[in-house]
């Protein structure tokens, strides 16, 4: 049973609309959908992908003709060899309507760009259940956690999608079918489409699941996959002291607010070959979001970004090179402008509020960390107004801070 596999329909080719699989079928869409599968190739993803599913769920064959059969099968076709892993899937169920049987497709790297504009994913937001639905599906639910513990994962999978069906906005459901699912090696596609909707739910406790899914053994299959790592926010790190000594406070300050954020405890060595008077971060493209939280909560007021090369075998996701400047007093002694992030209670449970809401909308921090990219000479900068995080050169910020300075030595008269 595929209910709730894909929160997408298909309409007038390029565009979305807001609703589960059960809303609109073939008959309603077949018009459409058969304009998109003659020309694919000049199709929107996602309206193919929600062509194929409505196909796959609910055409009656007797119904498609010869010619209509052809762009049909070449529609699929076309998603199976070209599409993501999950559209791929999904056209090869729906090619088995046609008695077509194709094996499952090589894993390719899954594209973690952020979404160019007019082509957004729409967000899982279905309704809330009755509350009879909601308590049938709390108990298929633990039926299928208790054969997720035996595991038996195909029917611990097949029970909680029956829960899920009645509570679409289950935060149980859908993590511990993605965790039945991860256990399943023809699954791993849809594991990862239940996460991406437990992130889209966006409440504390659903991306507490997410964090919980980074160490979660039930996940293992799929801990090394870059989607995995996007969805989770799951990140190998790496912190590179370029200044010594005086660098020492700031990589233990990162190192402790980093596992408080529930990472893995980070690598740290030293190489002052190439001290550095700011900050760089270097990250592999799925760490995008990560970059965004981890630069806002550095502290410092220039940090630089550098993606990694497309082909990198680095075995981390996003390496920290820590620098500042670094001042000598007459004692000879050696000071740094910036020990880092804070890590006071206080300040560690306003990082988890701020990682919580990346991981609930990844769009925006991945976008500001486009911006930065996108345009040299931008860094990436601490400021109380989240729009206002993309700043010019350091430069630029330090006359803004030269005109603040001069505006508070204005002398204003007694009256």
């Amino acid at each position: 049973m595929r209910a709730n596999l894909l929160v997408l329909c298909a309409l007038p080719v390029g565009l979305l609309a807001p609703a589960t699989v059960h809303a609109a079928g073939w008959d309603e869409q077949a018009i459409t959908c058969l304009v998109a599968f003659n020309k694919p190739a000049d199709a929107n993803e996602k309206s193919l992908a929600g062509c194929a599913d409505a196909f796959g769920t609910s055409a009656r064959l007797d119904r498609v003709n010869a010619r209509d059969r052809k762009s049909i099968e070449q529609g699929l076709h076309w998603l199976y060899e070209n599409g993501s892993e999950l559209s791929s899937a999904i056209a090869r169920e729906s090619l088995l309507r046609l008695d077509i049987k194709l094996p499952p497709r090589a894993a390719r790297p899954v594209d973690t760009s952020a979404p160019k504009a007019g082509d957004e994913r729409k967000r899982y937001d279905p309704p809330e259940a009755r509350t009879t639905d909601r308590e049938g599906a709390d108990k298929l639910v633990k039926d299928g956690i208790a054969l997720n513990k035996k595991k038996k994962w195909k029917e611990g999978a097949a029970q909680i999608e029956k829960g899920l069906d009645k509570d679409p906005r289950s935060e149980a459901a859908l993590y511990n079918l993605a965790c039945a699912e991860a256990n399943l090696p023809d699954k791993h596609a849809e594991s990862l489409l239940h996460l991406r909707n437990l992130a889209d739910i966006g409440t504390d406790s659903a991306t507490d699941r997410l964090i919980k899914a980074r160490t979660d053994p039930d996940f293992d299959a799929l801990r090394d996959e870059p989607e995995f790592k996007r969805v989770t926010g799951a990140m190998r790190v790496q912190i590179v002291n370029t200044i010594g000594g005086p660098g020492e406070p700031a990589v233990e300050n990162i190192e402790k607010l980093l596992v408080k954020l529930d990472q893995r405890k980070p690598d740290a060595k030293d190489d002052d070959s190439a001290p550095l008077d700011h900050p760089q971060i270097h990250f592999k493209p799925h760490a995008k979001a990560q970059v965004a939280l981890l630069a806002d909560l550095l502290k410092h007021p220039k940090v630089e970004l550098q993606p990694m090369a497309a082909d990198s075998t680095s075995k981390y996701d996003m390496i920290v090179r820590w620098g500042a400047k670094v001042t000598v007093d007459a004692d000879g002694k050696k000071t740094a402008d910036s020990i880092g992030p804070e890590v006071l209670d206080d300040q560690v449970a306003a990082a988890r509020r701020k990682q919580n809401k990346v991981l609930a909308q990844p769009e925006q921090a991945i976008n500001k960390v486009n911006k930065v990219v996108d345009t040299p000479g931008r860094t990436y900068t601490e400021a109380e107004n989240m729009g206002k995080r993309v700043t010019n050169t350091v430069d630029k910020a330090k006359g803004a801070a030269d005109k603040v300075k001069g505006l508070t030595e204005i002398k204003i008269p007694k009256l």
